[in-house]
């Protein structure tokens, strides 16, 4: 048995698990802070853990930084299948799981967005502009173009249109001005108008 003076024990994790942990912490850390402000002690003490374990997951703050932003822009992305391609239950499969991960922690979610702004970073950017085309790459296959993918018009306009769904999280979670169900509704609603009137224009003569 302990004895009062006795120093907590720390929990052995899976390193995967342990790694996740000090991502999900820092994260928050990140979000409550300016990243200067945020320090290596600052986010070894509220994980439990020695500064040392971090480095053996992170080499520096700003590696531990990029991937807090890394998932953070993923989050949202979920690995759900689309099928059967091309239906409406694909369309609602992409965007369910979509909204439902934001929803689960719109503050992340809102961080991701907010990191793309004025201040230009270039390895931020690298990875928001990732996070973006594997987006476009679900809602192609979902919306039965995935054979296309590859052609840069047709990608265009899905990014494009991506765009579009990044605001509407934003005037949903962060300014409030419209809920959950007028987010999913709307998407929805302009998948069809992208597939049935605005795409087919991109193979007129």
């Amino acid at each position: 048995m302990s004895s009062v003076g006795d120093a907590p024990r720390r929990v052995r994790l899976n390193p995967d698990v342990r790694r996740d942990q000090i991502v999900r912490v820092a994260g928050r850390l990140f979000g409550e802070r300016p990243y200067s402000e945020v320090s290596i002690s600052d986010i070894t003490t509220e994980a439990g853990i020695a500064r040392g374990l971090l480095h053996h997951y992170f080499e520096s703050k700003r590696e531990l930084y990029l991937e807090v932003v890394r998932a953070a822009a993923r989050a949202p992305l979920g690995n759900e299948s689309a099928a059967p391609v091309g239906t409406p239950q694909a369309w609602s499969t992409v965007v369910d799981s979509f909204l439902a991960a934001i929803e689960r922690n719109p503050t992340r979610w809102m961080n991701s967005v907010n990191v793309g702004g004025a201040e230009r970073d270039d390895e931020v950017a690298a990875i928001l502009d990732e996070a973006r085309e594997i987006f476009a790459d679900q809602t192609l296959v979902a919306i039965g173009l995935g054979d296309r993918a590859d052609e840069p018009v047709v990608r265009a306009f899905v990014r494009a249109w991506g765009g579009f769904v990044q605001e509407l999280t934003v005037e949903w979670v962060g300014r409030g001005r419209i809920d959950r169900d007028r987010a999913r509704r709307t998407m929805l609603a302009t998948l069809p108008i992208l597939v049935e009137h605005i795409l087919p224009l991109l193979d007129d003569p």
